[in-house]
């Protein structure tokens, strides 16, 4: 069963942002190694600011040019 996934948390959790982007967790931890992606290490814990994390795949995500008008107008972003 999925898990919902509140945006209200100031902090996601790896299993968070595999569900969210319905990628593995192998994926989702490698995410969190790159330069690019929003990352606070506390020990061994690995957190993901939920904002930034929500503007970095808005800004990893590639529209094309002739649906860029229908996202504009009915105001669809990721964050």
């Amino acid at each position: 069963m999925k898990k919902d996934i509140s945006f209200e948390k100031n902090y996601l959790t790896v299993a968070d942002v595999k569900s969210f982007l319905c990628i593995s967790t192998t994926a989702a931890y490698e995410l969190t190694h790159r330069k690019d992606f929003p990352v606070c290490r506390l020990g061994s814990s690995i957190r993901i600011p939920t904002q930034l994390f929500l503007a970095w795949v808005d800004k990893h995500t590639h529209v094309p040019a002739d649906l860029a008008a229908v996202r504009q107008e009915v105001g669809l972003h990721v964050g």
